[in-house]
């Protein structure tokens, strides 16, 4: 039986990378068409699995996608199947509707009881692009490229539009500041270990991290709301075979407030040195194109306290993550730690 776009997707490895799945699956888009031999160029298991295919294919037009890339919790990774649904979601129903650069999805589906689901786009590697990865150095030039982007998604999502009212764009900011992701011991032993180590005591302290978040979230709760990416580090940046920046993973999707992404973002990718020397006028930037793109018209006053504000919510991010090369998890703990603490983050949510 053929598929329908909105038939229950698989959600194993060995499925979506049959020839069969494959013919049908892809028959959506172009009718007639046969998948005749698969070839796995390669598979990353992080918390989903990503695994790029080249395809030899019989009929369908000339722009059947012969080099895709299959993403969800296809394998045992320890990563919860919800992880994907979100980013499944967000394909399916919201990437048409916002002016923000993303891989050109062919089929976004989910399983039987709706518990994940599965994305097929084409493959960004083979048509000349290339991945950031999570330290890659940025240019303050770069990060306005990813400002950019961002300030496209929150003009275009501001409560009232079409892409705001979406059902399942809940606040994960919310949910984690109300149900810890982890125990709150769990959390000092993290910080009190080799990625809190340059960072101040005061910084690592993992009660006042975690009352700097539900003050965080208070902030937020009360204010304008709009679709924030919710994990805009470098890792989640590409770029196409024209240079052109655009955003990946976007399974942390939520309502809350745009400088979630804009501090996170610049804190991330930048050093501290050039982070320090150019955030306001990298901040200024974001609110002017903010503001040409129908969003918000933020006062620089206003900018600069919700900036220092939302510090805390990346910090956090960083300091509850396990299941990342621990280069990493310690250089962005030092990033957004050292940020909360030359912004005074905690000392404005009075904790």
């Amino acid at each position: 039986m053929a598929l329908t776009e909105f038939e229950a997707a698989p959600v194993d490895l060995a499925t979506v990378t049959s020839p069969d799945w494959l013919s049908q699956m892809l028959g959506l888009r172009c009718p007639g068409m046969i998948v005749r031999g698969v070839e796995v160029v390669e598979v990353l298991a992080t918390q989903a699995t990503k695994v790029r295919l080249i395809l030899d294919v019989e009929g369908g037009g000339a722009d059947v996608p012969t080099a895709i890339c299959i993403k969800g919790v296809l394998t045992d990774t320890g990563a919860l199947p919800s992880a994907s649904i979100v980013e499944t979601l967000f394909y399916r129903e919201a990437a048409a509707l916002l002016p923000v650069r993303v891989p050109d999805c062919i089929y976004a589906g989910m399983n039987a009881d709706y518990s994940r689901g599965v994305i097929v786009m084409r493959d960004i590697i083979t048509a000349g692009g290339a991945f950031s990865t999570a330290l890659d150095p940025f240019t303050p030039e770069q990060a306005l490229d990813g400002l950019d982007q961002l300030a496209r998604l929150h003009a275009a999502s501001i409560d009232g539009s079409p892409a705001f009212g979406f059902g399942w764009a809940h606040s994960f900011l919310d949910r984690i500041s109300r149900q810890p992701i982890i125990p709150q011991d769990s959390l000092q032993a993290l910080l009190d270990g080799p990625r809190g180590e340059k960072l101040d005591p005061a910084l690592r302290d993992a009660a006042r991290l975690q009352r700097a978040l539900e003050g965080l979230a208070a902030e937020v709760r009360g204010g304008p709301l709009c679709l924030v990416h919710g994990d805009a580090h470098a890792g989640n940046v590409y770029r196409e075979a024209n240079g052109a920046l655009g955003l990946v993973d976007w399974q942390i999707l939520q309502k809350g407030n745009w400088a979630m992404d804009v501090a996170y973002h610049l804190a991330a990718v930048l050093t501290p040195e050039d982070r320090r020397a150019h955030e306001r006028a990298l901040l200024s930037d974001y609110c002017i194109r903010l503001k040409a793109l129908g969003g918000s018209d933020i006062g620089s006053d206003d900018a600069w306290r919700s900036y220092r504000l939302a510090m805390i919510y990346g910090y956090y991010l960083w300091a509850i993550t396990r299941k990342v090369e621990p280069e990493i998890i310690d250089t962005f703990v030092y990033r957004l730690g050292t940020a909360a603490d030359d912004l005074q983050s905690f000392e404005l949510l009075d904790v």
